[in-house]
């Protein structure tokens, strides 16, 4: 049997509602993160195998190996950095940064590591 990808998600709004459904699908959904603490708890309802959590940094600090970005666009350039230098894999909602040197740092940050 093939190891799957082991992931976590912050931001359960928009976009992230079907990101995590398609994530818990494809790979190992071990965690799913959102400030919104009602929209937390009915996502942990519906995923009860991915741990629910308000604090990024549990995602960071934890044997996950990639995280989903799927929160408000100025939001993405820091937790994908933080994410980058954590070790993790990143996927992010479009668009990755809102300035192209953000963009940039964060090519170089994922392709040094």
């Amino acid at each position: 049997m093939t190891e799957r990808l082991r992931v976590g998600q912050v931001g359960l709004g928009y976009w992230g509602r079907n990101l995590v459904r398609n994530f818990d699908d494809l790979t190992d959904l071990l965690a799913i993160c959102d400030a919104d603490e009602t929209l937390l708890a009915d996502f942990a309802h519906r995923f009860p195998n991915a741990r629910a959590t308000a604090d990024f940094d549990e995602l960071l600090d934890s044997d996950i190996e990639a995280v989903v970005i799927a929160t408000p666009v100025p939001s993405h350039y820091p937790l994908a950095k933080r994410a980058l230098e954590a070790g993790k894999h990143v996927f992010v909602e479009k668009p990755p940064a809102m300035r192209l040197a953000e963009m940039q740092e964060l090519v170089t940050i994922a392709e040094a590591g």
